[in-house]
C-alpha cells in the first residue's frame, strides 16, 4: 500500500485502513453446490455494512474490458488468482458464487481517465474519458461502461457468462450521458482471442506473464533474473500496439504458437500421459440443480422404454450390442464378475459408477435423496471425460462435459442407476444418458451399461461426413465403444483388487493464502542446474583432459601441470626447468565459459531476488 501511494489519511484529515482481504477468513457458507463451496472470505468483507468495488475503467488484452466484476477477485482469499480461480475453476462460476451470496452494495467505475486500446491492463494508455459510472448492481454498472467504450458488453467472456448466469442487468433507470467514449479504442478482437488461447494453458499464462507487461522494477522487482532479462528485451516492443501493426502481429502470433504447443501436449498427455493431465474441478449447472422429482420420473420411464427398443431390435447375444436412433448411437455392453453380489457392492458404488468409468477427469456429484440406509437415491453430477475416443484429440476433439440428474433403485439382489444429461457446458454432447445395472447371477455379478450417446465430432470429421461410409463408419464406433467399455469394466475389476484407477494430476493445494506452485521458470531453471551439476564431472574431466600452462611466482618461467576439475592446477616437485607451452585457446574459453555458467545458475538460486535489496532509485544492471 505503501508503494502505491496510499497514506492511510485524506487530505481532509480523514483516517482510514488498507486492509488483506486473504486475512481473519471466516466460513462464508457457500453450498455444496457452489464453485466456491469449503472456501472462506475475509470477516471484513463479511461483516461490512457497505460493500462498494471501485474499479478503473479499462481495457484488457483477454477480456476486451476489465470492470467492476473482474476487480471483485480481488475479494476472495488467495493470492494466485489466475490460477486458483481462473484456471483451475473457471472466472465466470467463482463470481457468480461471490455474487449470489455476497455481492458488493455498490459499484464505481472511475473513467474521470480510461486506460484503453491494445495494451491494455499490460500497457495502459491514458486517454480522458471524464466520467463516472455507478450504481448498485455490478453488472449493470459493467454493461454501461462497456457500452460507453462502443464494445458489445456480451463480447468479453467473463460479463457474457455473468449474465448467462445471472441473468441480464436491467438498464432502464439508467441517468446520465450513454453516448460513447469519443477515440475509444477497444483491443484488437484477434489478439483477445489470441491471448484466451494462450491462456488457456497454466503454464504459458505463467510462463509469459511477467515478459509481456510494462513494469517498473524499483518498486516491483522481478523474482529471478530470466523473467527480468525477458521483459527487459520484450516489453518495450509492445508499448503501442495500436500503433505498431508489426508488434500487434508479432504478438498475436507467438500466442497462437504458444496455444499450438499446449494443444499438442494435452494431445500427447491424453494419447501417452494421462495422468500427467490436470483433473477438472467444476460445479454442477444451475439448470440440472432445478430439476424436480417429475423430471427424475420422466428420465426413467424414457430409458426403460429405450432399453426395450434395443432389445427388440438386437435379437444377438454378445457382449455388446448397439444400433442407430436418430443419429445417436444406442448400446448395452455386459460382464459377469466372478464375485458374489455382496461382495462386488460393497466394493464397487453403484453411486459413483460415472466417476469409475475410462477416462474420467473430474466433476462433482452432489446426492439430493438419501434412502434409510443413507444411500443416495436421487443425485445430481457434472462429470469430465478426455476426448473420445481419444484419437480425436488430435483434430481438435472436446473434453465430454455434462450434467446429469441420477436415481439409484436399490434390491437385494440387484441394483440399478438411471442417468440423463441436462446440459453439457461445453456443447461437446446432445445425448449422453443411460442406466448401469448390478445384479446376481448365481455366484457370480452381472454388469450391464446400456447408453444412448450423441457427442459433437471435430470440424475435421464433420468435413469427412462419415455417414457417406457406413461401413468405415461401422468399424470406428465398434471399435471405440468397445475400447471405452472394456476399460471402465478392467476398472471396475481394479476396484474389486483395491487398486487405484484415477488418472490426471491434482492441483496444487496451498498451505497458506500466499502459497502458489512453482512458476514454470522456476521448475525450468531448477532443471537447468541439476542437468549442469549432473554434467560436470563429464565436462570438467573432458576440459581437463589436456595439458594446461601455468606461471611459477614472480612469472620468471613456466612449467606444465595438470588442472584438476576444482580449478587447482598441479605440479610436479622439482620441476624448474621451462617446457613448451601447450596453447588451446578454444579448450580455455570453454572452460572459462562453463564455469561461470554454473556459478551464476549457483547465484541465482541461492538470491532469488536480485534486485530487491536496490536503492531506491537505483535501476538493475544491463547486460
Amino acid at each position: 500500500a505503501d508503494l502505491l501511494g496510499y497514506r492511510y489519511e485524506t487530505p481532509r484529515g480523514t483516517f482510514y485502513d488498507v486492509l488483506d482481504l486473504s486475512e481473519d477468513l471466516a466460513d462464508a457458507g457457500f453450498p455444496e453446490t457452489s464453485a466456491l463451496a469449503g472456501s472462506g472470505l475475509s470477516r471484513h468483507w463479511l461483516d461490512a455494512d457497505l460493500r462498494i468495488v471501485f474499479a478503473k475503467c479499462k481495457t484488457d488484452q483477454r477480456e476486451l474490458f476489465a470492470l467492476s466484476a473482474y476487480s471483485l477477485l480481488s475479494v476472495l482469499p488467495l493470492a494466485d488468482k489466475d490460477y486458483f480461480y481462473r484456471q483451475r475453476i473457471g472466472l465466470t462460476e467463482v463470481l457468480s458464487a461471490l455474487l449470489n451470496l455476497h455481492p458488493p452494495h455498490f459499484a464505481i467505475i472511475d473513467a474521470c481517465g480510461a486506460a484503453h486500446g491494445s495494451g491494455g491492463r499490460q500497457f495502459p494508455k491514458l486517454i480522458a474519458t471524464n466520467a463516472v459510472i455507478a450504481g448498485v448492481d455490478p453488472l449493470a454498472v459493467d454493461c454501461i461502461t462497456a457500452l460507453k467504450m462502443g464494445a458489445d458488453p456480451a463480447a468479453s467472456p467473463l460479463l457474457a457468462g455473468l449474465m448467462a448466469a445471472l441473468a441480464m442487468p436491467a438498464l432502464a433507470n439508467v441517468a446520465g450521458s450513454r453516448a460513447r467514449f469519443a477515440d475509444f479504442l477497444l483491443p484488437d478482437p484477434i489478439l483477445a482471442e489470441s491471448t484466451r488461447a494462450r491462456d488457456a494453458s497454466p503454464v504459458f499464462a505463467s510462463l509469459t506473464a511477467p515478459w509481456l507487461q510494462q513494469v517498473d522494477e524499483n518498486l516491483f522487482p522481478f523474482k529471478n533474473l530470466f523473467d527480468a532479462k525477458a521483459n527487459t528485451l520484450i516489453a518495450h516492443h509492445l508499448a503501442d500496439l495500436d500503433r505498431d501493426p508489426a508488434a500487434g502481429y508479432w504478438l498475436i502470433s507467438w500466442n497462437f504458437f504458444f496455444s499450438w504447443l499446449n494443444q499438442s501436449l494435452y494431445a500427447w498427455q491424453v494419447s501417452a500421459d494421462k495422468d500427467s493431465v490436470m483433473r477438472r474441478v467444476k460445479a454442477v449447472s444451475p439448470e440440472t440443480l432445478a430439476c424436480g422429482p417429475d423430471d427424475y420420473a420422466v428420465m426413467e420411464r424414457e430409458l426403460l422404454d429405450l432399453e426395450a427398443w434395443l432389445n427388440a431390435a438386437c435379437t444377438e447375444e454378445k457382449p455388446m450390442r448397439w444400433r442407430y436412433l436418430n443419429r445417436a448411437v444406442v448400446f448395452d455392453y455386459h460382464h459377469t464378475y466372478p464375485v458374489p453380489f455382496e461382495d462386488f457392492v460393497r466394493r464397487v458404488d453403484i453411486s459413483r459408477t460415472i466417476q469409475f468409468m475410462n477416462d474420467y477427469i473430474g466433476g462433482t456429484v452432489l446426492p439430493i435423496e438419501r434412502d434409510a440406509d443413507g444411500r443416495p437415491v436421487k443425485q445430481v453430477e457434472r462429470n469430465l471425460y478426455l476426448p473420445q475416443p481419444n484419437y480425436l484429440v488430435w483434430s481438435g476433439g472436446k473434453e465430454i462435459d455434462v450434467s446429469k440428474i441420477e436415481s439409484l433403485v436399490y434390491a437385494p439382489e440387484r441394483q440399478r442407476m438411471f442417468w440423463k444429461t441436462i446440459k453439457s457446458e461445453n456443447q461437446s454432447a446432445t445425448y449422453d444418458d443411460g442406466i448401469v445395472t448390478f445384479e446376481a447371477v448365481g455366484d457370480g455379478t452381472r454388469v450391464t451399461i446400456f447408453g444412448r450417446q450423441l457427442f459433437a465430432l471435430p470440424p475435421f470429421w464433420e468435413l469427412v461426413q462419415l455417414d457417406r461410409y457406413p461401413q468405415l463408419k461401422n468399424i470406428l464406433v465398434e471399435d471405440a465403444y468397445t475400447t471405452f467399455f472394456s476399460r471402465t469394466f478392467s476398472n471396475f475389476e481394479a476396484l474389486l483388487e483395491q487398486r487405484e484407477i484415477a488418472i490426471g494430476r491434482a492441483w496444487h493445494k496451498p498451505k497458506t493464502t500466499h502459497d502458489s506452485p512453482r512458476r514454470p521458470i522456476e521448475t525450468l531453471l531448477k532443471l537447468a542446474g541439476e542437468l549442469s551439476e549432473a554434467a560436470a564431472p563429464a565436462i570438467d574431466g573432458l576440459l581437463a583432459s589436456g595439458e594446461s600452462v601455468a606461471t611459477t611466482a614472480g612469472g620468471r618461467g613456466k612449467v606444465q601441470g595438470k588442472t584438476d576439475s576444482q580449478g587447482f592446477t598441479h605440479f610436479r616437485a622439482g620441476a624448474h626447468e621451462p617446457e613448451p607451452a601447450v596453447n588451446n585457446p578454444a579448450t580455455a574459453w570453454l572452460s572459462e565459459f562453463y564455469q561461470g555458467y554454473v556459478q551464476a545458475l549457483g547465484r541465482d538460486f541461492a538470491n532469488p531476488h536480485p534486485y530487491a535489496a536496490t536503492a531506491g532509485k537505483q535501476q538493475p544492471p544491463e547486460g
